[in-house]
Parts: structure tokens; sequence; C-alpha cells
């Protein structure tokens, strides 16, 4: 797949979820990507830069995913139904934006856990 920018990685979870408001999309979509970027850099002590490499875009894409549904959650917006690979959530006589929200956080927190953490040991002078 190679390396994504935000666009690329916001045009990923735009096909992801159906129904995305327009006003979450554009600059609001490319603030969030940038964000769950930041996020990931500061949780693997990594520098992921503005060319997001394929390790890390797994895990911002669940992230980013998360966040347009919390936002559609919380702006009243619903959706039908939500892809991540072969995995469909379907929505049934409920909304289910808050549910695939926090699924799908847990599953970009869990891809970042397995990129781990970088761990910094300093010496005492004493």
């Amino acid at each position: 797949m190679g390396n994504l920018t935000n666009v690329g990685i916001g045009s990923v979870v735009l096909n992801m979820i159906e129904d995305v408001p327009t006003y979450i999309s554009g600059v609001t979509l490319h603030n969030m990507v940038d964000n769950e970027r930041l996020f990931s850099e500061k949780y693997t002590g990594d520098n992921i830069g503005a060319s997001i490499g394929e390790i890390y875009q797994p895990a911002i894409i669940s992230l980013t995913a998360a966040s347009v549904l919390r936002m559609m959650e919380m702006t009243g917006a619903d959706v039908n139904t939500i892809k991540l690979g072969d995995f469909t959530i379907s929505k049934g006589a409920s909304s289910n934006t808050d549910v695939t929200s926090k699924k799908m956080k847990e599953d970009g927190m869990m891809k970042l856990e397995i990129l781990g953490q970088k761990t910094n040991l300093y010496k005492s002078l004493g």
C-alpha cells in the first residue's frame, strides 16, 4: 500500500463508514487524522511525520474512524453500515455509532500496543 498522507488516511476512513456528513470531511477530517497521528507519535515515541508508514496506518485508521464516529454521535448523525476489511456492523433498529466508535478505539489502541512504546533509561549521577 505504501505511505499515506492525512488525505489518504481520510479517504480510507470515508470508504469504511457510510453516510459521513459533509461537515466532517475536508479540513475537519484532515485535523482528526493529524490528531490521531500526533497521539500515535506520543504513544510510540516514534517520529511518524506527514508521510505515514504502513506500520502505523492500521492504528491511525482505526483511531480516526473512532473519532469520526464519536463526532457523528455528538452531532446526531447516524450510519447504516460500518466495514473494516471483512468485518461489518449493520445498523438494525438502533444507532450503532456509539458501540462502534468504542470498538474502533479499542482496535486502534490494541494496534498501538503491538507497536510498543520506546523506553528511555537514564543513569543517575550520584
